[in-house]
């Protein structure tokens, strides 16, 4: 098969996936199949197939991940932040597919804000750890994050690799449990200081995820303030059983 009889193979092959894709109604995020299933639902090749999601995926029509849960997936290029799971973002945007990046932008003490104090329960005169990073996926900017947490809780915390996951880290140093987080979603416009680091325009649209996370005895963990481009975010919930409606109720 010459260059022109391939080219020709996958371009099929890829109207074939847009036409399935179209015709079941795949939402962006929602599993389409697995490669396996795919090839035998077409009844083309592995590399056959390989080839034209190579090409929807460049196209950010589609994306793949690995795993237990992998598989091919409907896209638009955006990236689900979970409201669901207090989950580390690296592994969060990592089992999307997608690769990330972390430059940590500020790492210091200081005084807490009011309103740092307030959601922390700190004295007059506790101290913070500051921490602001931002975040890259596939090489684009996608959040500017800031975590603020009571100095007396996490010593030695500013001399760690903190181009990871905070949880993971305050996890495996500080024995962090985790018990449940508090998030509120808002949109806003983005700042002159946030649009030049998420290289966006002034005042353009930003998700803004105000967070306090509490550990099982009750104590507040962290208070964080992240912005998402919201661009390229998709706020994901998930609710399980029916507590959840009978506490709306009462």
């Amino acid at each position: 098969m010459d260059d022109r009889q391939e080219d020709s193979g996958t371009e099929q092959v890829r109207l074939r996936l847009l036409r399935l894709i179209r015709e079941q109604d795949f939402r962006p995020g929602e599993r389409i199949g697995t490669e396996r299933g795919l090839s035998s639902t077409l009844g083309v090749s592995r590399p056959a197939l390989r080839k034209a999601l190579d090409c929807l995926e460049s196209e950010r029509l589609i994306r793949r991940s690995m795993g237990r849960t992998g598989g091919v997936f409907a896209d638009d290029g955006k990236i689900q932040r979970h409201l669901n799971t207090v989950q580390g973002v690296p592994d969060m945007v990592r089992r999307q597919g997608f690769s990330v990046e972390t430059q940590v932008l500020e790492a210091v003490m200081a005084q807490p804000a009011p309103s740092e104090r307030r959601a922390l329960r700190l004295e007059r005169e506790e101290p913070v750890l500051r921490i602001r990073r931002l975040r890259l996926v596939g090489g684009e900017s996608w959040s500017l994050d800031t975590s603020v947490l009571p100095a007396r809780r996490y010593p030695g915390l500013l001399s760690e690799d903190l181009t990871g996951s905070l949880y993971a880290l305050l996890t495996r140093r500080y024995q962090l449990i985790v018990d449940r987080a508090e998030e509120t979603v808002e949109a806003t416009a983005s700042s002159p200081e946030a649009a030049a680091l998420l290289k966006v325009a002034p005042g353009a649209g930003l998700l803004k995820i105000s967070r306090v996370t509490y550990d099982p005895h009750g104590a507040p963990a962290e208070y964080a303030n992240d912005f998402f481009r919201a661009d390229r975010t998709r706020i994901h919930m998930q609710r399980v059983g029916t507590n959840w409606k009978r506490a709306g109720r009462s």
